[in-house]
């Protein structure tokens, strides 16, 4: 296109739209004398027809005509996108009104009067021709610079881009192992920082355990590093699925790992990572085709008591490591002396509880729980207990809290659930048909995947309908105010199983709790019973318990009952169901069934 040629306005189709002959043949002629192309329509719907076609570079418009007229016709073309950047100059002969605003209004760009002057008309013909030349060259010039500048800004946006993931990528060399892709020594000290950090402001505590695979260099050495790169990546996978979501695993180089645990309580959470951490690396490795074995010796510092700093507390653990290796390997060991002592303590209790559960150390013990208007055992309470060979039973306070952290509640609390249906059923067998068992249900067990599932399968191998289990749970179940855990608890309240909130009072309930999980039963902790008649606050909370659980038409139970002082306080008060040495202490299954048919007898005799 050449824009100098384009804008003389010396050449062009332009469209006339007159309803007069005489005025349309004198149009063409001088305007098809001076080059333009001429095309004729005698009124607005020819000149409709025609333009639904064509595009002319002008339009020279009558006003007045009778279908239709020009101030009409012109902003019906300005409201078509087609037609609305056509110039359209008016014609009006000089006895008729023409009203300039309304042209100019309705989209004109100009006016002419009659009687036509060539050179007039020719004159602003092609004035307006070449302004509207001009101004599609301008817009085509302002379109071809936009295109340019979005090309340049997707070309910059692009370089951004490359730039931007140049420097994450360098970052991430920075901070991140290339082998494994856990963070090295630069981002570990990092986060050992940040730890120290939050532990000083919390007045919590954190851990450094400094692993070291047993053996490794044999490893490398006899089946090269390629092996030995991929038994690498494995245990660092693996170390991974050991740690909480907040702590960190990172690779100083070489077989060496790195744990960080912030925001820990008791410096024994190290010590069950630790162990969790041994138990992942002792699995076999299976890497190219070899099976292969590989142990480790792990060091534990803790924050604030081994160091306050990142490289005091790696000395610590790197310390406490090589006196795990002297102590013959595949252990973990503490820095301290103290802590070191109470973690292998523990350790060791785990790890008797585990074979207490093999070989089946565990008993179940049962305490009556009992109508004290009418002295009649109503259920019973099964309590764990570990009978140990020629040992006296160890009542559960002395390693549950063990059997939690290390998760062997879960097998052991399946277990007792298990033998409390299966002895329940023998005492239905009996004759005694009413009596209802309670069992303990440890926080554990209830996050278990599918626990209803597991309960609901227990009740059937034991042929007991759900009505004759209570499960008692924890307040700490309570304030684990999950979607989920209420839907567990509503389904096995709708399987029919009676749930009792056990040691009511002594930890955070509430009436908010009460009235959202599907209780059914309080039970008072001994604690508050044992001051009835003792102690004023003591006794003025057992009666507001008892009247809150009324209200909230719950039942309540008061354990560890003593004394026939506390028997006629609570019935007082509306209280019916007790349990406690007054009544018996927990026995086994046979001095329980003796118990039995001693009220079976009793009811005889009445």
């Amino acid at each position: 296109m050449n824009p100098a040629h384009e804008t003389d306005g010396r050449s062009g189709h332009i469209l006339v739209v007159d309803d007069t002959p005489a005025n349309l043949r004198l149009l063409v002629s001088i305007l098809g004398a001076h080059g333009y192309t001429v095309h004729p329509a005698t009124g607005s719907a020819l000149a409709l027809r025609f333009l639904q076609n064509e595009q002319p570079d002008l339009i020279l418009l009558d006003i007045i005509m009778p279908d239709m007229n020009g101030y009409q016709l012109c902003r019906q073309l300005k409201q078509n996108p087609r037609t609305r950047d056509i110039p359209v100059i008016f014609i009006s002969s000089a006895d008729e009104e023409l009203d300039k605003m309304k042209a100019f209004a309705s989209g004109g760009v100009d006016y002419i009067v009659r009687p036509l002057q060539a050179e007039e008309v020719l004159a602003r013909i092609r004035t307006h021709l070449s302004l509207h030349r001009l101004r599609k060259h301008l817009e085509e010039e302002v379109q071809d610079r936009t295109a340019a500048l979005r090309e340049s800004n997707r070309r910059l946006q692009h370089e951004n881009a490359e730039r931007r993931q140049a420097e994450q990528r360098i970052r991430y060399m920075a901070h991140y192992d290339a082998l494994t892709t856990l963070p090295n020594r630069v981002l570990l000290q990092d986060r050992v920082r940040q730890a120290t950090a939050r532990a000083h402001r919390d007045r919590s505590q954190a851990a450094l355990l400094f692993i070291d695979l047993d053996d490794f260099k044999r490893i490398n050495d006899s089946l090269g590093h390629q092996v030995g790169d991929c038994l690498l990546q494995v245990a660092a996978a693996r170390l991974l699925r050991c740690i909480r979501e907040g702590d960190s695993v990172a690779r100083l180089g070489g077989d060496e790992f790195v744990l960080c645990l912030p925001c820990l309580n008791d410096p024994n959470d190290a010590a069950l990572v630790a162990q969790k951490a041994l138990d992942t690396l002792d699995r076999p490795f299976l890497v190219e085709h070899h099976e292969l074995h590989v142990t480790a010796s792990i060091g534990i510092s803790i924050y604030p008591e081994d160091g306050t700093d990142s490289d005091t507390l790696m000395r610590a653990a790197d310390t406490a490591m090589y006196h795990a290796k002297e102590r013959g390997r595949n252990n973990f060991q503490f820095f301290t002396a103290e802590l070191n002592r109470v973690a292998q303590q523990r350790l060791l209790m785990a790890n008797r509880l585990r074979h207490a559960l093999a070989s089946e150390e565990f008993a179940l013990y049962y305490q009556p729980q009992v109508d004290m208007e009418s002295g009649a055992i109503r259920s019973a309470e099964a309590l764990l207990r570990w009978q140990r060979p020629g040992q006296r039973a160890v009542s559960c306070g002395a390693f549950i809290s063990i059997a939690e952290e290390t998760g062997l509640i879960a097998p052991i609390g399946e277990w007792a659930l298990r033998e409390a249906c299966r002895q329940l059923r023998q005492w239905h067998d009996a004759g005694h048909r009413d009596l209802r068992i309670a069992v303990n249900l440890s926080p554990r067990q209830f996050y278990q995947p599918a626990i209803e599932e597991t309960v609901c399968d227990i009740l059937q191998e034991a042929g007991l309908p759900p009505q004759a289990l209570e499960l008692e749970i924890t307040e700490s179940i309570l304030l684990q105010r999950s979607e989920d855990n209420i839907a567990t608890l509503r389904h096995l309240s709708e399987m029919g199983i009676q749930l009792s909130l056990d040691d009511f009072g002594t930890g955070y309930s509430s009436l908010a709790y009460l009235q959202r999980f599907p209780v059914h039963a309080l039970k008072i902790d001994r604690t508050f019973i044992n001051g009835i008649g003792r102690n004023p606050s003591d006794t003025a909370l057992v009666a507001a318990i008892i009247a809150m659980a009324q209200g909230l038409q719950l039942q309540v139970l008061a354990e560890g009952v003593e004394t026939a002082e506390q028997i006629d306080f609570l019935l007082a008060h509306g209280c019916v169901l007790a349990q406690g040495y007054y009544y018996s202490q927990a026995v086994t299954a046979d001095a329980f069934a003796d118990l039995l048919r001693g009220q079976a007898r009793r009811s005889t005799n009445a």
